[in-house]
């Protein structure tokens, strides 16, 4: 029975770990199953709903649509790392990047990175990012509760130092998203 033991421990240890991820690709999965466009996206589309239609986009092959959602899901992801206490759970945005590249698969990615860097090159970086900078100001800062990053920490695990930074400013920290992240003008 002991030798059960030390199997069933590291099992059940990789079951918990695997949880958050799960839950956040469910939370991804149920609100965005279709590809959305900038116009879609509100500050209640979290991005985990962000990056699964990303995939989706991609396989439509509405690269544009899917590299808005990209950085618009990166926008959403620094702000939440400014309110979520866990630093653990900081990283659930690079777990949401990597299940989108999964299901999009390997051919796909390739586009998706080759759509991605020709936005990027110093000719059309400023010009798009302007345009994301214009986007996130009137959409304004999330709303939705960051369940997706919540559920990654380890604090979901221990019970303590998790949930939501206390006398959180949401102003202030979008704020600074627009201004560090995003590096948006005035």
């Amino acid at each position: 029975m002991k030798g059960n033991t030390r199997i069933a421990a590291p099992l059940g240890l990789l079951l918990l770990a695997l949880a958050p991820f799960a839950q956040a690709q469910q939370e991804g999965n149920a609100p965005a199953a279709a590809c959305l466009s900038r116009s879609q996206i509100s500050a209640s589309t979290s991005p985990a709903a962000l990056m699964n239609a990303l995939s989706r986009c991609v396989q439509d092959g509405r690269m544009q649509d899917a590299i808005d959602l990209y950085n618009i899901a990166g926008v959403f992801a620094h702000f939440d790392r400014q309110r979520v206490a866990d630093e653990t759970g900081h990283s659930a945005y690079n777990a949401l990047k990597a299940m989108a590249g999964s299901a999009m698969g390997e051919e796909n990615l390739g586009r998706f990175d080759s759509a991605l860097k020709a936005q990027l090159t110093p000719d059309k970086a400023p010009a798009y990012v302007a345009g994301i900078c214009t986007f996130s100001k009137r959409v304004g800062p999330p709303s939705y509760t960051p369940t997706y990053m919540l559920a990654h920490g380890m604090s979901n695990f221990t019970g303590t130092g998790g949930g939501l930074v206390p006398g959180f400013d949401p102003a202030s920290a979008w704020q600074a998203t627009l201004s560090q992240y995003l590096k948006c003008p005035g």
